[in-house]
Parts: C-alpha cells; sequence; structure tokens
C-alpha cells in the first residue's frame, strides 16, 4: 500500500511553483483508470496530529529559518516512552499522540507507530536513500530498566545514551557526534541550540537524512535559472516536468494540492501551493486534519506541468516541553524513583 511520509517543511514563503496545463486542469483519459489503493487518512495516523501540531508550536514564532522534521520520529520516540512510563508522564504523552479518529479495529497508538516506522526503515533504497537514528539521553540518571531499552530499541529503535558529567559544552559536543554517525557522512546543520541539561534530564533526538527518488524524474537537460521570489527575488535553478499526477484545486480556499510519487510506488511526496504569490500565513491558518484528508481524498489523475527550485535543505530543531515530567516514580521505564509523580525538570 502506497504510504505517504509526512515531513514538515517549513519556510517563511511558497517554495514552489506550480501550473496547471490548462485553466480548468483538462483531465487525461488515464484518470478515469482503477486508483492504485490509498493510504488511510491522516486522522487516523498519530504521526500526522503531531507533526500538526509541532508545526503550529513552531510556527508561532516565525523566523527566516527554514525548518524540516519527521513527525514519525518524534511520534515513536514519544511512544516509546510512553509505553514506558506511568502517572502524568504517560497522561502527557498519551494527549501528544491523541488521534482525532480512533481506529475501528482498537489497534494501539504504539502498534501503529512501531509499525509505520518498520515500513518506512523497510522502504529505504527503494523509493528514497535513508540514514536515521533516534536516541534517548540521559543526564546522571539512574539505571534505565534492561526491559525498557531492549523493547525501545527493537520496536521503535530508540537507542538510550547516557550524557557525561561535563558542561553544557561536553554534552553539545556528545550530541553532535552522535548526529554526525547517525547521518553517516553528509552534513547536517550545526547543532547551536545551548544544552542545559541538569541531573535527572532528558533530551530526545532525532537525526535524518533523507533523499526522495522521483518515480518521474525532473530531467536535467530541462533545469534553468529563473527569478524566484523568498524573501527577496533573486535567481535559482528550476526543474520542470509535465506528467500525469494526483491533483486537486480547492476553489473555495484557493490552494493546489499535488501528490507526486516516489519510486517503487512506496511512498509519495504531497506540495500545497496557495493560488497566488504570497507568505504562507492564510494557508497555515487553514491546515487541520479534516481539511488535509479532504484534500488528498479529493485529488485525481490529472496531466499538470509542474516547477520548483532544486535544493537541499539542512535544518536543526529545538523544542522543549518543560512541563512535561522525566520519568515517573512508578515507570518501568527506570529501576527506582528518581521524581515525585508529574514533576517538571
Amino acid at each position: 500500500m502506497l504510504a505517504r511520509l509526512l515531513f514538515c517543511l517549513l519556510i517563511s514563503h511558497p517554495f514552489f511553483l506550480l501550473h496547471a496545463s490548462a485553466p480548468n486542469s483538462t483531465k487525461s483519459p488515464a484518470a478515469t483508470a482503477s486508483p492504485a489503493p490509498r493510504p488511510p487518512p491522516p486522522l487516523r495516523d498519530p504521526s500526522w496530529a503531531l507533526g500538526l501540531r509541532l508545526y503550529r508550536a513552531v510556527r508561532s514564532d516565525s523566523g527566516p529559518v527554514n525548518t524540516l522534521f519527521s513527525p514519525l520520529l518524534c511520534a515513536s520516540s514519544l511512544g516509546a516512552l510512553g509505553e514506558g512510563s506511568e502517572g502524568k508522564t504517560a497522561a502527557q504523552i498519551q494527549e501528544l499522540l491523541k488521534l482525532p479518529s480512533p481506529s475501528k479495529d482498537g489497534v494501539h497508538v504504539g502498534q501503529l507507530l512501531s509499525g509505520a516506522l518498520k515500513s518506512f526503515t523497510d522502504a529505504n533504497g527503494t523509493s528514497f536513500h535513508l540514514h536515521t537514528s533516534s536516541a534517548v539521553f540521559t543526564k546522571q540518571p539512574p539505571a534505565v530498566s534492561p526491559t525498557f531499552a531492549k523493547e525501545s530499541q527493537s520496536r521503535f529503535r530508540l537507542q538510550h545514551r547516557t550524557l557525561g558529567k561535563g558542561d553544557s559544552n561536553a554534552d553539545l559536543k556528545q550530541l553532535r557526534d552522535w548526529a554526525k554517525a547517525a547521518l553517516n557522512g553528509p552534513e547536517g546543520a550545526p547543532l547551536e541550540a545551548e544544552i542545559r541539561a541538569k541531573a535527572g534530564a532528558l533530551i530526545l533526538g532525532n537525526a535524518l537524512h533523507f533523499k526522495g527518488l522521483w518515480e518521474r524524474a525532473f530531467s536535467e537537460e530541462s533545469q534553468d535559472r529563473r527569478i524566484f521570489l523568498g524573501r527577496k527575488y533573486t535567481k535559482v535553478v528550476m526543474m520542470h516536468r509535465a506528467g500525469l499526477y494526483r491533483f486537486y484545486e480547492d476553489v473555495d480556499n484557493m490552494v493546489q494540492v499535488l501528490e507526486a510519487p516516489l519510486r517503487g510506488g512506496r511512498a509519495s511526496v504531497v506540495l500545497l501551493l496557495p493560488f497566488h504569490v504570497e507568505s504562507l500565513a492564510r494557508l497555515e491558518k487553514l491546515l487541520t486534519l479534516e481539511l488535509l484528508s479532504e484534500w488528498l481524498e479529493k485529488t485525481s489523475r490529472t496531466s499538470v506541468a509542474v516547477s520548483m527550485p532544486k535544493a537541499n535543505i539542512t535544518s536543526t530543531l529545538s523544542l522543549q516541553f518543560p512541563s512535561l515530567a522525566v520519568f515517573s516514580s512508578k515507570g518501568p521505564m527506570v529501576s527506582g524513583s528518581v521524581a515525585r509523580d508529574g514533576e517538571p525538570t
């Protein structure tokens, strides 16, 4: 089954151009053919729900820096911690991963996330090339339960690392070294956020290098340099291709939706674009899981010409949850009591 891989790419202005081949988006006769199996809607995917919440959190302090993150890796890491905690800690994580539309077959969120993560990593080398790693770093912690460490590694690919007794610079170097090893060569965005980890603190880290392989490749011969509006007008290398894509125009909300398949049909990329040149503020206010599900369900195979900039994007993102307890005193994650249940650190 086709899987839509949600990556949240946040930039301050629209970053691609989308042109229909005709004013009314004339459909090809191929559009009447039997459609491929559709993936489940975002309403029943906990990574989409978390991704949208993180998107809003990041955009609440909108800046010029591009931000890229994987909700699936974030959700999977939180899912592992949720299964290894109790009390208010577990309740807070469950709230973060809550599904607006619960699974009809009663499948637990942890099962959904571990299954999605396995499907994602198993597809490496087919629809995309992938290097990824997730780890929970603990600062001078008590002994982590061997059962938790084994389960989180096998089901959620979450490693456990211990930060040393050094200062914040030493902690930052350890995180940088881990991220560099996880990316297996490609240079990522520098990790510069100050680390102030007190004894008993916990840091979740996700490192990702992702290169999608287009099902219908953009020809290098069709590339050219064109004027592009980001924060200012500049010339960039643009890629162009015409073909059949799943496409929908929401005339009421003035948004175009295009789903471009990746090689092998195991993943796809969804692109959203306002009708007119504008900032992303209006589009961001529209985004809900219900509307995203509606848009994706209404896409159909249409002849479309696509143009977009050719770029490599690197990013680091630091989020803090000051009210989230690190350990529950009764949780299976650690052996022994650490703090009062629900006490923030």
